[in-house]
């Protein structure tokens, strides 16, 4: 069983509204959906940094 992490983080206050009202307006006000919208952000982060690193592997 895949044991889940707590990660604590500091955002601006303008970022937070911004991302919940987005997270909101996409997915609803269900219990899970910030956490969920949070775990895509992050996958989409790491396959655009993968992405890129890949390109810059390439060009040396």
């Amino acid at each position: 069983m895949i044991m889940p992490k707590k990660l604590t983080v500091l955002l601006d206050d303008k970022l937070d509204e911004k991302f919940r009202k987005a997270v909101f307006k996409r997915k609803g006000m269900h219990k899970g959906n910030i956490t969920e919208a949070v775990e895509e952000a992050m996958l989409l982060w790491i396959n655009t940094s993968d992405a890129d690193k890949d390109v810059e592997d390439k060009q040396e």
